[in-house]
């Protein structure tokens, strides 16, 4: 398996992204049922199936970013899929929704050609009636992403770069840690916990003493880690 590229169960990403589970599976590998029968899944993901279960890397999850945002506006499965489609093609690229491009410029991937009677191509807008709502979904996403020199996402601030809690798939295997350590918000939390009983009120204190940084950054993955349970 290649490295540092993150790898995220469907229940991890749904909480990153404060989404329901069995929509995000939905939605990165399909789903099937007697009432709608086979629905593809809306992005490409990479990972091989392993005991069953399957995963996301990091760039998928922040294209289910823009699927998200799509989701919102009530835009259609079959419409989303078509961006994905113009989008894929338009850039060359397998994972078109994590790239700069779209959360610069989402018009640019939101037409999707269709072929007339006479055989000639058109475009069609892809949003309906979500045409002025649709940009502004998606530029607080800008100040939340950092792009590579290759314009793909590389890191994710799921709170804002003023909560200090970093997604880098460089970096835990992705899981959210300490913006400028490499220490995972989960890991302070069961310190903390662990130190509750014994030190109460100065607990944090004593972890960010055992970790050697600062109680403003126990606290930052304390409040991550609360936000993340409220998905």
């Amino acid at each position: 398996m290649a490295l540092n590229t993150g790898i995220y169960t469907a229940g991890e990403a749904a909480s990153l992204l404060h989404e329901n589970p069995r929509t995000v599976r939905r939605w990165a590998f399909g789903s099937s049922d007697a009432a709608r029968g086979r629905r593809k899944p809306l992005i490409r993901t990479e990972l091989p199936v392993l005991e069953g279960q399957r995963a996301l890397t990091f760039v998928e999850l922040v294209e289910l970013l823009y699927v998200r945002a799509f989701h919102q506006l009530g835009v259609s499965w079959s419409a989303i899929r078509e961006a994905a489609r113009v989008a894929a093609h338009l850039f060359a690229s397998p994972h078109p929704f994590a790239l700069r491009q779209v959360y610069l410029d989402p018009d640019s991937v939101l037409y999707g050609a269709v072929t007339e009677s006479d055989g000639s191509e058109g475009l069609i807008l892809l949003r309906g009636h979500g045409q002025q709502a649709f940009p502004q979904l998606v530029k607080p996403y800008l100040d939340q992403i950092e792009f590579g020199v290759d314009d793909v996402a590389s890191r994710w601030w799921p709170r804002g770069k003023e909560a200090g809690v970093l997604v880098d798939p460089r970096i835990a295997f992705g899981a959210p840690v300490i913006e400028g350590t490499r220490i995972p918000t989960s890991t302070l939390e069961e310190a903390f916990m662990a130190e509750r009983p014994v030190y109460g009120d100065r607990a944090v204190e004593r972890v960010a003493w055992m970790y050697d940084i600062k109680p403003k950054q126990v606290h930052a993955a304390l409040c991550f880690g609360q936000w993340l349970r409220a998905a």
